[in-house]
């Protein structure tokens, strides 16, 4: 009788293996959370325009990676790192890490100092000094101050999220914001800045339980833009246009004299003019005298004051932009403050309305499906 074969059980650097695998394996998947796109790519294009503000140089910005690890095998990982700043979500109650190489923040020193951005600098292995620290943390406030927002904007229901730096370190270890087995998400930002080719990069480590309170809406698509939202949004910003103040300058006459005759001047002298009450007067709105002439108008008076007379009509042409825009919201060019902040009032009411109303009808489908279930169950 032929025996079964025997089969000898694997080895046991063959068993560590398994268990490990199955150890640091991750559930989580980046597909899972559709809304961090949006949130990374609004950041993306923010911060290149934030830090060229900054440096007074261009700035390039692009996601270089991302992905979910676990936080020992992500702190595991770095190398040639300068400075590791830990941030805490104040809404939310927990701490992430921004991490900065060598090459950003040996950068950010020389752009911060005034260094020229066309001479290419070596950059040079050395300690980490006080300066570095505080020099970095104007550049760790702007990444963390455009995160807030993209994570503000991307969503309404999120709300505004304040990210504050609370601690710089220089080693991985002593920056150390979860348990070793918790799952982070990582994007690593690579920053061309100047245009010597200087390329460093920024890691943004945001541990998975951190985006608990959020995590029902990162998981939902992406719903665009609201055109309601654009609409009040615009008014807001037309009328605050058609509401500011704008100065006139009133040209009497305009002299031509000698410069020794100019120097000779002293207190109590006297300037003849040409203007009398025919003369034809200048005026120039928003200062713009290198653009000429605006309004022509005639020397007066009115209840006791000077008062100049329009004979010309050039405006319409300067404020045509605004006027324009103002005529495609259904908002008159000479509509009062009042005016406007009633229709945007209005516009704001509906928008609440209709939110209120698709709200409503969530729980009439769900009790639509429930009456559904039970009917199949009978």
């Amino acid at each position: 009788m032929a025996q079964a074969p025997h089969h000898s059980p694997p080895r046991s650097d063959q068993n560590r293996k398994v268990i490990r695998g199955k150890i640091e394996n991750i559930t989580d998947r980046l597909d899972r959370y559709p809304l961090l796109e949006v949130i990374w790519e609004r950041l993306i294009r923010r911060l290149g325009d934030r830090l060229a503000a900054i440096y007074g140089v261009p700035v390039v910005v692009h996601l270089a990676g991302k992905e979910i690890v676990r936080f020992s095998a992500y702190l595991g990982s770095l190398s040639d790192v300068a400075l590791l700043s830990v941030f805490e979500a104040q809404e939310w109650n927990h701490s992430g890490l921004v991490v900065i190489d060598a090459a950003v923040a040996g950068a950010n020193l020389e752009f911060l100092l005034g260094a020229d951005p066309d001479t290419p600098i070596e950059a040079e292995a050395r300690p980490v000094t006080a300066l570095d620290r505080t020099l970095t943390c104007r550049l760790t406030d702007a990444v963390l101050d455009e995160l807030g927002q993209a994570f503000s904007s991307a969503r309404g229901e999120i709300g505004q999220v304040s990210m504050v730096c609370t601690r710089t370190e220089t080693a991985p270890q002593m920056a150390v914001i979860a348990e070793a087995q918790t799952p982070v998400f990582v994007a690593r930002l690579e920053l061309g800045m100047g245009g010597t080719g200087r390329r460093g990069q920024i890691d943004i480590a945001i541990p998975m339980p951190m985006l608990d309170p959020i995590r029902r809406y990162l998981t939902e698509a992406y719903r665009g833009e609201r055109k309601a939202n654009d609409l009040v949004w615009t008014r807001h910003i037309t009328g605050a246009l058609l509401s500011a103040p704008l100065p006139i300058d009133v040209q009497l006459d305009r002299l031509m004299l000698p410069v020794r005759e100019v120097m000779a001047w002293k207190v109590g002298d006297v300037l003849p003019l040409s203007a009398n009450a025919d003369s034809v007067l200048e005026l120039h709105v928003g200062r713009a005298t290198n653009c000429g002439t605006i309004l022509i108008g005639r020397l007066g008076a009115m209840r006791g004051n000077k008062a100049v007379k329009l004979l010309t009509d050039g405006t319409a042409e300067l404020g045509a932009p605004i006027a324009q825009l103002a005529m495609q919201l259904g908002l008159p060019a000479g509509a009062s403050a009042e005016v406007i902040k009633a229709e945007t009032a209005a516009d704001t009411q509906s928008l609440v309305s209709e939110v209120r109303g698709h709200e409503a009808a969530v729980p009439a489908r769900q009790g639509d499906s429930q009456a559904l279930t039970t009917s199949i169950k009978r």
